[in-house]
């Protein structure tokens, strides 16, 4: 009877194990592209990166992605390391550091005053398959707004869009391609910047 119980509860155990799937953790990296700028009038002013306003979808780690025009899913095996609303304005201030178009550039959390606050808008920043799933492309559509911390007017704003298609058919390409899309975003952004502040 003691033998037939250890089985039994054995057995419920065994039963009650889930195999958990593991997860693939990708990040958004940018490489951009060198060039001499001419920005003297910026290079007096500070200015602060405001956090990226976007959906609350891109403000998780979920990594999605859509069919045709309507459908949205999510990848169950693949993640984002840090939320691509967070990883953009990273890249954003991390690139405006590395141009030295203004004096300074600080975080939205910073308690340091600013000249100038940047307002980006994530509109589009997702991996798209066609109805056949046959291609796959990713698409980002993000929008700059520079503002004048004492008066909060608009100085300048522009729409920066690009699509890429994806060497493969899996999260990992969408990755590579969003990468890649968002590198050429940030290089003409760079364009727009420079001719703000010539």
């Amino acid at each position: 009877m003691r033998y037939i119980f250890i089985v039994c509860l054995s057995l419920l155990f065994v039963g009650c194990s889930v195999t958990k799937v593991p997860l693939t953790e990708y990040k958004i990296d940018v490489d951009m592209i060198q060039k001499d700028l001419d920005v003297k009038q910026c290079q007096s002013k500070s200015l602060k990166v405001s956090q990226s306003f976007s959906s609350i979808k891109l403000k998780t780690l979920n990594m999605n992605y859509t069919q045709g025009r309507s459908k949205i899913y999510t990848y169950s095996q693949s993640i984002w390391n840090q939320s691509p609303n967070e990883a953009i304005t990273s890249e954003v201030t991390k690139m405006l550091r590395d141009k030295n178009i203004f004096k300074t550039v600080q975080i939205s959390k910073s308690r340091v005053k600013s000249d100038l606050i940047l307002e980006i808008t994530i509109d589009k920043f997702i991996q798209t398959f066609d109805d056949e799933l046959k291609n796959s492309y990713a698409d980002i559509a993000i929008n700059f707004t520079i503002i004048d911390a004492k008066t909060n007017t608009v100085i300048s704003s522009k729409s920066f869009k690009d699509k890429e298609k994806t060497d493969t058919l899996d999260a990992m390409g969408g990755v590579e391609a969003l990468n890649k899309a968002l590198s050429k975003i940030l290089g003409d952004s760079v364009d727009w910047f420079e001719e703000v502040c010539r």
